[in-house]
C-alpha cells in the first residue's frame, strides 16, 4: 500500500477512530510506515480532534458517551452547539473554541453520515469482538434451517448499545440492535455481541441474515467447523459474506 496513491481522509479518520477492518488497518499502518506525507495528515487530522476534544470537553462532562471515538465525541458536542440559544436553523452557533474546529466537526459527520448510508458501521472490535456461549452441534442444528432472530433485546440493553457508540436518541429508530454471532451459532445477548446496525445500509440486517443462514447450513452439513464460522462473522461479517455467500 506504500505506493504514490495516498490514503483517503476517510480512510485515515476511520483507522484513527478504530473502524476499519484488520486486514485495512493492516494496510493503512504500512502505508503511514513508509508515506511521509500520509503520516504528516494523520497527525493533523488527530491533533484537530483532539483539540475540539478539549475545547468541548468541561461542558460534556457527565454527558459523554460511553468508550467514545473522535465522531461519537464530535457528534455530541455538535448536538450540544446547535441546541444552544442563538444557533441559527441547520448551523450550531460557532463559538470562538468551537469555530476554530468546525472545518473538522463538519468533515467528521459528512464521512460517518456517508459511512451509514453507503455501507453501514462495521461493529467496533473493542466495544463488540463478538461472544458467544458453549453449545453442542446438535443444539445449534436442531432445526434444518436458521431461524432469522426476533427476539426483543431489553430496551435497557438497546440503549447501553447505542450510548456505547455514541447514537443520539433521535436518531436511533435508524438502526437494528443486532447480534454480531447469531444465536443460532451461539451467541449472546450481552454487550461484547450486541451493534447498532442501521436499517438503510448497503450492508444491513437482512443481508446479514442469508450470512447466517449459509453459515448455519455449512456448519449442519459439516463443511465448516462452529469455531470457525463464529471467527469469521465476528472478524469481518461483510468479508464473510464475500466469502460464503458471494459478491453483492
Amino acid at each position: 500500500m506504500h505506493s504514490e496513491q495516498h490514503i483517503s481522509d476517510r480512510d485515515l479518520l476511520s483507522a484513527a477512530d478504530g473502524e476499519l477492518s484488520p486486514r485495512a488497518k493492516n494496510g493503512v499502518d504500512d502505508h503511514l510506515r513508509h508515506c511521509w506525507t500520509c503520516r504528516e495528515r494523520m497527525a493533523s487530522i488527530e491533533t484537530t480532534v483532539a483539540g475540539f476534544v478539549r475545547a468541548r470537553n468541561a461542558s460534556l462532562v457527565g454527558r459523554l458517551p460511553s468508550a467514545p471515538g473522535p465522531r461519537a465525541l464530535l457528534r455530541a458536542s455538535m448536538a450540544e452547539l446547535s441546541a444552544e440559544p442563538g444557533a441559527s436553523k441547520g448551523f450550531p452557533r460557532m463559538t470562538t473554541a468551537a469555530g476554530a474546529f468546525a472545518s473538522v466537526a463538519v468533515l467528521v459527520l459528512v464521512l460517518f453520515q456517508t459511512t451509514v448510508n453507503a455501507e453501514g458501521p462495521r461493529p467496533r472490535s473493542g466495544l463488540t469482538p463478538g461472544e458467544s456461549r458453549v453449545v453442542t452441534i446438535a443444539e445449534v442444528c436442531r432445526n434444518p434451517e436458521a431461524e432469522v432472530v426476533t427476539r426483543d433485546i431489553p430496551l435497557e440493553t438497546r440503549n447501553r448499545v447505542f450510548a456505547a457508540y455514541g447514537i443520539a436518541p433521535g436518531n436511533r429508530d435508524q438502526f437494528e440492535v443486532d447480534y454480531l454471532i447469531t444465536p443460532d451459532l451461539g451467541g449472546t445477548e450481552t454487550l461484547r455481541n450486541l451493534w447498532p446496525q442501521p436499517y438503510s445500509a448497503r450492508w444491513n440486517a437482512k443481508v446479514k441474515d442469508k450470512l447466517e443462514q449459509r453459515l448455519h447450513q455449512l456448519v449442519c452439513s459439516g463443511q465448516l467447523d462452529l469455531a470457525t464460522a463464529r471467527h469469521d462473522i465476528a472478524a469481518d461479517w461483510i468479508g464473510a459474506y464475500r466469502k460464503y455467500v458471494g459478491v453483492r
